[in-house]
């Protein structure tokens, strides 16, 4: 069946549609659940038809194999379309973690995945570069003050492991997976579902599916603008994470402000950054993307509300990830209304298990990749 063209509008619903939430890394238990369910062969190439796949986020971080888990998406996110298929991946908090510099979860294992014969080299040249960025600084009163020895190289480079330059030149507005994530939408309107990574809380100001979307894809180019001013106007260097570079900058704005200084050009763009978790609907911990109480509120506090939530968007349920859910199973809650698909795929950090929700004719059923598929109860139908 044919589907509108833009992600972020509403779409007809397929014949077969498949979501899968937080794989975390796990590439071995993400291969063989898309085997034992039909959308991929032995050789990992989409045989799915015309199945329509969606990603609810998080693909990445944890797991010592994020970046296969990556590969693997866009490549059949080419290949699905030739066989009259689709695969919709969508942005996951993890994601945008990584594109702005926040990068508590991605562990020595995954940076080793990017690591080539040049990485050496790469990292002893970032260093340099960070020490002259640092003396460039020296005297403005920064808590990072360029390494004064032996020691503290070391923990440098123990923080930036081989790959870790890599990563971050392929997580950039123009790396190969900066450039892919950034193409994600953050919800879609299926028929009458919504999918997105944590889901909506009746309190959050939704003025519809569409308008959210597009302000949340518009968030990360402005991003990407904020940082490269910064870097240019040498306030921030090019490779510190989120919180260092906020509070460098912070920190400089602070020292020429006491010195009687001149206020920087870019002051404006420092008070950005510093304030990014405020504008950025993406880092908001009520947002789309980080709400859990569709998964920890007891469904009678929220139902009456969360049910005129989705009379408002006309949409009959909601499909989400993002809070792993003890049983390793998909649960359906808020009386049908919405379903729970965090399993806790990567078994080395959640000992759970691999699944998808596949609706089919109006039939909704929990899949996995070691057991018998279990019919769900569906949606009830609006007033």
């Amino acid at each position: 069946m044919a589907l509108l063209a833009a992600p972020s509008a509403q779409r007809r619903a397929p014949v077969r549609l498949v979501a899968i939430a937080d794989v975390h890394g796990a590439y071995p238990q993400l291969v063989a659940l898309l085997q034992r369910i039909g959308l991929i062969d032995a050789r990992r190439n989409w045989v799915g038809g015309s199945t329509v796949l969606v990603q609810t986020g998080d693909l990445i971080d944890r797991g010592a194999e994020s970046r296969a888990c990556l590969d693997l998406l866009m490549a059949l996110e080419t290949q699905a379309p030739r066989k009259g298929g689709e695969v919709i991946p969508l942005l996951g908090n993890h994601e945008v973690l990584n594109l702005v510099g926040q990068l508590a979860y991605v562990t020595p294992d995954i940076f080793k995945t990017f690591a080539d014969s040049g990485s050496e080299k790469r990292r002893q040249r970032a260093y340099g570069e960070y020490v002259k960025f640092l003396q460039a600084h020296a005297g403005h009163g920064h808590a990072l003050a360029p390494p004064a020895d032996e020691g503290k190289r070391a923990k440098w480079m123990e923080a930036h492991p081989l790959g870790f330059v890599e990563h971050r030149d392929a997580f950039g507005p123009k790396g190969k997976y900066g450039r892919w994530i950034r193409t994600h939408h953050a919800v879609v309107q299926i028929g009458d579902g919504v999918f997105l990574h944590g889901g909506l809380s009746p309190s959050f100001p939704v003025p519809g599916i569409t308008q959210l979307d597009d302000r949340m894809m518009a968030e990360l180019p402005v991003f990407d603008a904020v940082w490269q001013r910064l870097v240019e106007a040498h306030v921030i260097w090019r490779d510190m994470t989120l919180p260092e570079a906020a509070t460098f900058a912070s920190e400089e704005a602070a020292w020429l402000s006491a010195s009687g200084g001149a206020a920087l050009p870019v002051a404006d763009t420092i008070k950005q950054l510093g304030d990014v978790d405020h504008w950025m609907v993406s880092l908001d911990p009520d947002g789309p993307l980080w709400y859990r109480g569709l998964a920890d509120t007891p469904d009678q506090t929220l139902l009456d509300a969360f049910s005129a939530m989705l009379a408002r968007l006309h949409v009959r349920y909601m499909v989400v990830g993002h809070t792993p859910q003890d049983s390793g199973e998909i649960v359906p809650t808020f009386g049908g209304r919405v379903f729970l698909l965090d399993t806790g795929m990567l078994p080395s950090v959640y000992d759970g298990r691999a699944t998808a929700l596949e609706i089919q004719n109006g039939h909704f059923s929990a899949l996995s990749a070691d057991r018998p598929a279990v019919v769900l109860p569906a949606p009830p139908m609006g007033e």
